[in-house]
């Protein structure tokens, strides 16, 4: 399994508009395609600006092409929107990763 784990970082000034758009827009589109099989979402618990919130999206594949497509494709105009939608008030990075098994 492969996993696409985006990190972003909120202004406090948008970050309830940031956790709907996250919820109703960017997690459904991403599985409407069928690429992505899971989805995660979670709040860092580490603050990293002060007037800043963090959050990590973690979305699954089960193939490599399958994640790396969507991130270079789909994932592009989502964050084309994001940025449309937020400007410089969400700054992000993704992190391609594969999941080891624990034993």
């Amino acid at each position: 399994m492969y996993i696409l784990n985006t990190t972003f970082h909120v202004h406090k000034s948008i970050d309830s508009d940031f956790v709907k758009w996250v919820r109703d827009e960017y997690i459904p589109s991403a599985i409407k395609t069928r690429k992505l099989t899971q989805a995660g979402f979670a709040q860092l618990m580490l603050e990293v600006q002060e007037d800043c919130s963090s959050y990590a999206v973690s979305l699954k594949s089960v193939r490599l092409e399958d994640a790396v497509d969507w991130h270079d494709n789909s994932g592009a105009e989502l964050r084309r929107e994001l940025y449309k939608r937020f400007g410089e008030k969400v700054v992000f990075f993704t992190t391609c990763m594969e999941e080891l098994p624990l034993g």
